[in-house]
C-alpha cells in the first residue's frame, strides 16, 4: 500500500498492513519454535518467550509448546528473543514475501550461562552483550578467528568433546566452528570481520557489510561464510 502513516511507530497497524518509515506495507505469516538452552546438551520448550522484530512494535508470545507466529514484513530483519530468567538472542533472517514457517529461536538459561562462567573462570556481565559467530565450514575446519568493532572482555570456543574452552580461534571440534565473544560493548552498529585460515579458505557475513545491534544480557549472532582457496 501507498498510504502514509506518519509519526506512528514502525509495525503499528494501518489501514494497508502496519507503518514501516512512513508507509503502510503489506505483512506475511512468520512461524517457529523458541527453546530454552538449560546445558550444552539439554533444552526445552520456552513457554513464554518473546518474539520481536528489532526496532518495531511487532512482536508475540511463545505458546507452552514454544511454538509462534505473527506478522512481519518481507525483508532481512533482525529477530530478538527472550524471556525471564534467561539470556535473549538477536538474529538476522530473510523474510520472503510469501513468509516462513521454520524459524527456530533460542534462549539460554541464566543457569547455563552461570555455569560457563564457573567452567572458564570468567565473568560474564550482564549489563554488556556477547556475539556468537557461526562458521559454515568450506575447506577446512578449525583456526576461523573474528574482529570486533567494540572491545570485549574474552573468547571462547568449543573443543573436541564439546565442552567451551577460551580461544580466539575456533578449534576443530564435533560442535561445529562457533567463536564467542563476550563482554562486548553496547551499541546498534557493531561491525564484524571474519577471518579464515591462512592458506585455507577466505570468509565474509553471510550479507556482507550487515552493522549488529548488541544489547544487554542478549546474544547477537552472526552467519559467516568461507570459501575453500583454491
Amino acid at each position: 500500500g501507498t498510504a502514509q502513516c506518519e509519526g506512528a511507530e514502525d509495525g503499528t497497524a494501518c489501514s494497508s498492513g502496519a507503518c514501516l518509515e512512513g508507509t503502510c506495507t503489506a505483512l506475511t505469516t512468520v512461524s517457529g519454535t523458541v527453546t530454552e538452552q538449560e546445558s550444552l546438551d539439554m533444552d526445552s520448550p520456552a513457554a513464554g518467550a518473546t518474539v520481536s522484530v528489532h526496532q518495531t512494535t511487532l512482536s508475540t508470545t511463545a505458546d507452552e509448546f514454544g511454538d509462534f507466529s505473527f506478522h512481519e514484513f518481507p525483508g532481512l530483519w533482525f529477530f530478538e528473543s527472550s524471556k525471564e530468567d534467561t539470556w535473549g538472542f538477536i538474529e538476522l533472517y530473510a523474510v520472503p514475501a510469501e513468509g516462513r514457517s521454520d524459524f527456530e529461536v533460542v534462549v539460554a538459561a541464566d543457569a547455563f550461562m552461570a555455569q560457563i562462567e564457573k567452567d572458564l573462570l570468567v565473568d560474564i556481565d550482564d549489563t554488556k552483550g556477547m556475539v556468537t559467530l557461526l562458521f559454515e565450514p568450506a575447506g577446512g575446519m578449525g583456526g576461523e578467528t573474528a574482529t570486533l568493532s567494540e572491545p570485549h572482555d574474552f573468547s571462547l570456543t568449543f573443543d573436541a568433546d564439546g565442552e567451551p574452552v577460551l580461544s580466539d580461534k575456533v578449534l576443530p571440534g564435533d560442535e561445529g566452528p562457533i567463536l564467542t565473544f563476550g563482554g562486548v560493548d553496547l551499541t546498534e552498529e557493531l561491525t564484524v570481520t571474519p577471518v579464515g585460515v591462512d592458506g585455507v579458505n577466505a570468509c565474509d557475513l553471510e550479507y556482507p557489510g550487515t552493522v549488529y545491534p548488541v544489547m544487554a544480557k542478549v546474544i547477537t549472532v552472526v552467519d559467516a561464510w568461507c570459501t575453500p582457496l583454491p
